[in-house]
């Protein structure tokens, strides 16, 4: 049983083989070996000027919901949680804030969980809108099949937020999970865990929202400069728009889970955007390859000293605890 779940999630590796098999590895390693360290290394320290703006966001809707968590925990917190996040399957790493929250400020989960939601939902908004570009620009959006998987996409994105909020429908779902028992009661109930979830969401105001807008397009600004100086780094000859391209199809890629940390996954998206507009399968691989370094093990890295200081432990084999 183990090994039939484990098998799709290594499917990533099976296309990075393929790519490999069919490339010239002499030229790859070439471009990887001329690749301007000073570039590199710049984008990797824009690592944390651009997490602490997505830090600064989470911590904005924090304060929407009246919860006062501040500037050095949370910070810490949103750091750590990358860190555990590159290192388990399913994104743990975002429950890991709700658990710093919760113990931290004395907030109930569902409560908690609500801003991780409403934080991780402004990533996925962002990547679809510059990765739903990259695919109008490729002229894949006349394709009456990539627009209906598009807008599936989005809908099942969107949709449930709204559905949530609004009084009709969710005491419609309320008066259903209700009829479920014990299980039911703790999520549905008046103290449920669904409950907190939405009544963290309703504080939310539209006011939040816009600035939390404003702060998610700093955040990818910094986040597509660190591409674009990483093609830099290579020497490719794209604008920054083709990067930041490239990249949103890569990271939209990875949400596929065929793959370990989109190993894989993420290169055959760079790998065929890039090739559309003149970049060899050589080069390409080997900015996806720095794209990995920089944004995975750059931020796994700096994560893992945010743990160090501020970890949280399993006690007594189920509870989480922070120090």
């Amino acid at each position: 049983m183990k090994i039939r779940k484990t098998l799709p999630r290594l499917l990533g590796f099976l296309l990075l083989g393929i790519l490999l098999t069919r490339i010239d590895r002499g030229q790859f390693l070439t471009a990887l070996g001329n690749a301007a360290i000073p570039l590199v290394v710049a984008a990797v320290v824009l690592n944390v000027p651009g997490i602490l703006v997505k830090a600064l966001r989470w911590r904005w809707m924090l304060r929407a919901q009246g919860i006062s968590y501040g500037v050095v925990p949370s910070s810490l917190a949103y750091f750590g949680s990358i860190f555990i996040g590159l290192l388990t399957p399913g994104r743990l790493g975002e429950f890991i804030k709700a658990v710093y929250v919760s113990r931290d400020c004395g907030v109930p989960s569902g409560r908690a969980f609500s801003s991780v939601l409403a934080d991780r939902l402004f990533d996925l908004y962002a990547l679809m809108i510059v990765g739903g570009a990259a695919l109008v620009s490729l002229g894949l959006a006349d394709n009456g099949a990539t627009v209906l998987a598009i807008g599936a996409t989005a809908a099942a994105l969107i949709l449930p937020i709204p559905l949530l909020l609004n009084n009709s429908t969710f005491g419609w779902f309320q008066a259903l999970g209700n009829r479920f028992g014990k299980l039911g009661g703790k999520l549905f109930g008046p103290d449920g865990w669904v409950v907190e979830l939405r009544d963290g969401l309703k504080q939310l105001t539209l006011l939040w929202a816009l600035l939390a807008v404003a702060l998610t397009v700093l955040a990818y600004a910094v986040f597509y400069t660190q591409a674009y100086l990483l093609a830099l780094a290579l020497g490719l000859n794209v604008g920054v728009v083709q990067v930041s391209y490239a990249v949103a199809l890569g990271s939209l890629i990875t949400l596929i889970p065929i793959s370990i940390s989109g190993i894989g996954t993420r290169e055959t998206g760079i790998v065929a955007y890039l090739g559309t507009v003149g970049v060899t399968p050589e080069a390409a691989l080997g900015f996806s390859l720095l794209v990995f370094v920089t944004f995975y093990l750059g931020t796994g890295l700096i994560g893992s000293v945010a743990w160090i200081i501020k970890p949280v432990k399993w006690e007594r084999g189920v509870e989480f605890s922070s120090r």
